[in-house]
């Protein structure tokens, strides 16, 4: 490793050496390019820890690309690339798997699927830094349904709005997350199982009181719910403005969500 000095400054790579800098530093350090060959990775017995790691951080991946295709409703929503948080969540429910070996440690949502709980898509304005009262939400298995309870809600008293829209509205998702488990000498790939279903509720000015009402979503083929599958339901709050003295359009990057129940 070396210091670049002197008149020519880059960073990024130029042949076999690469220029990069450090956080708290302004200086830019240089270094040859190395490291082990794919070759070494994949087979050699000094990377037999790699792969597991390699192979366990697929697995979160799977996790993490089943939970986000449920919460696709409530993507607009989220002001932060959440996915590398939610992969991290997933790893710490792997970790929870005292049963297989290292590298082939399950992910199972559906015994661990309180923990996604609280999940938030945003970081500057959370749901619940707006929503100032809890919102319930009973996940039914048996009926493959969810019931959402919203709670009244006053301007400026448990409802806090950071944007200037003058319309609001809350949206809802419900879908299965299956567990992702090593097969066959990978993890299997945690498709869709089916399509997550969605529901509004009408828009509410933002200077009138929301009256209490309930929102209930249904999954439409009971027969993909089983054991191995977990009912996850996400909530946002979506905002506003109008384009006509009819319609109404959702503004862009403003609302928040987050993954409201599991069961």
């Amino acid at each position: 490793m070396a210091i670049l000095s002197g008149g020519i400054t880059f960073t990024g790579a130029l042949g076999n050496l690469s220029a990069y800098k450090v956080k708290g530093s302004d200086k830019i350090i240089i270094r040859s390019k190395g490291g082990a060959s794919k070759e070494q990775i994949l087979h050699s017995p000094r990377f037999q820890r790699t792969r597991e790691n390699n192979a366990e951080f697929g697995g979160c991946g799977y996790a993490g690309k089943a939970i986000r295709q449920v919460l696709f409703p409530l993507k607009h929503l989220a002001d932060y690339n959440f996915t590398p948080t939610l992969n991290k969540l997933a790893k710490s429910i792997q970790l929870l798997d005292d049963v297989n070996d290292r590298g082939k440690r399950s992910i199972l949502l559906s015994r661990y699927h309180y923990l996604l709980e609280g999940f938030q898509l945003n970081q500057k304005n959370p749901f619940d830094s707006m929503l100032r009262h809890p919102v319930r939400c009973e996940v039914e298995r048996e009926t493959g349904s969810a019931t959402i309870a919203l709670p009244q809600l006053l301007p400026g008293l448990n409802l806090m709005m950071p944007w200037q829209y003058p319309f609001y509205r809350f949206v809802a998702t419900l879908g299965l997350v299956e567990d992702i488990s090593y097969k066959e000498d990978h993890y299997k790939s945690n498709e869709a199982t089916l399509p997550p279903v969605s529901a509004v509720t009408a828009w509410q000015s933002v200077k009138q009181s929301f009256e209490a009402q309930h929102m209930t979503l249904q999954l439409h083929d009971l027969t993909k719910l089983d054991d191995t599958k977990t009912m996850l339901v996400g909530i946002g709050i979506e905002m506003g403005t109008p384009i006509s003295s009819q319609v109404i359009d959702r503004a862009k990057y403003a609302g928040a969500a987050k993954i409201l129940a599991t069961g």
